[in-house]
């Protein structure tokens, strides 16, 4: 029987997407703020590989909570890196970071080469967990880092901007039309769709890839306007939108573009589902979600 990878986070979304890729995949039960619980499911386990999601991951939750954020992200990533250091010594760890470690990045697209410099607590927690996977590697451990940028897709939870939309929109049709509410629309994403990011994620766990950090993007950015504008012509009613002073980030980045060469280079890895297909993908997930209710 063949050593499973044992993925934290995994009831979330992007672990919910990654359990139906990965062959093995076994969802890791314990808090990562709990030493002693990692370190008990890392040995009961014996996995050939972790896939580490568990994350504080929306941003204005690291502003209201910035500790809980460094708590769960970097400490969370210790007690992974040395449950596998205590008792699978031999697996590897996909340490998941972001794109938004870059900030206000100077270069575009980014490469792996260009400056952290993080504009909020998540950002910043992400950035040290990063560090903390990086020393790691220098004591032996098989770490690769992959720098996620934006992904969308089905289920994505309404306290990010296209799941708020899509759900939005899915109650909108069902009332016969009104207003859409959005925050920051004139800053540009690059957006992947999840499904797109857990392949990469499964790539990035064969053995022949060595240990480093790589982007996950498309090279590509679009407008957050534009993306409003794909989803409303998507439904069959009139749609308002208006801006929500409430939906507005403390401090927004106004262009991410990431360079997925060394990730191409690696692994043959390209994006291959179209945004329109991620976002009509996304609006009829929340269409059932919304007629389930």
């Amino acid at each position: 029987m063949s050593r499973p990878v044992l993925v934290t986070g995994a009831a979330g979304f992007v672990g919910t997407h990654l359990l139906k890729q990965l062959r093995d995949a076994v969802p890791f039960e314990a808090d990562v703020t709990d030493a002693d619980a990692v370190a008990n499911a890392t040995r009961e386990t014996q996995p050939q590989a972790v896939v580490h999601l568990a994350a504080v991951s929306w941003v204005p939750e690291s502003w209201r909570e910035p500790a809980r954020a460094w708590e769960v992200n970097v400490l969370g990533t210790v007690n992974v890196l040395e449950a596998i250091r205590g008792e699978s010594p031999d697996a590897r760890v996909l340490v998941v970071s972001t794109g938004e470690v870059y900030g206000n990045a100077e270069r575009f697209p980014t490469p792996e080469e260009a400056p952290m410099a993080p504009v909020s607590p998540y950002a910043a927690s992400k950035a040290a967990a990063e560090l903390a996977g990086a020393q790691a590697r220098l004591t032996g451990l098989d770490v690769v880092v992959a720098r996620a940028f934006q992904h969308e897709g089905p289920g994505r939870d309404e306290r990010f901007a296209v799941g708020s939309w899509t759900r939005q929109l899915a109650e909108l049709e069902l009332a016969g039309g009104g207003v859409l509410r959005v925050g920051t629309l004139d800053v540009e994403r690059d957006i992947a769709d999840v499904r797109d990011v857990c392949r990469a994620y499964r790539l990035l766990l064969e053995p022949s890839v060595a240990p480093g950090v790589y982007n996950v993007a498309t090279g590509r950015s679009v407008r957050l306007a534009d993306v409003v504008d794909l989803l409303v012509g998507m439904v069959r009613v009139p749609i308002t939108v208006e801006q929500d002073p409430d939906r507005l980030r403390p401090a927004d980045i106004p262009v991410q573009r990431g360079d997925a060469s060394r990730l191409r280079e690696a692994t043959g890895w390209k994006p291959e589902i179209p945004l329109e297909q991620t976002l009509a993908d996304t609006l009829e997930a929340a269409r059932r979600s919304v007629v389930s209710v």
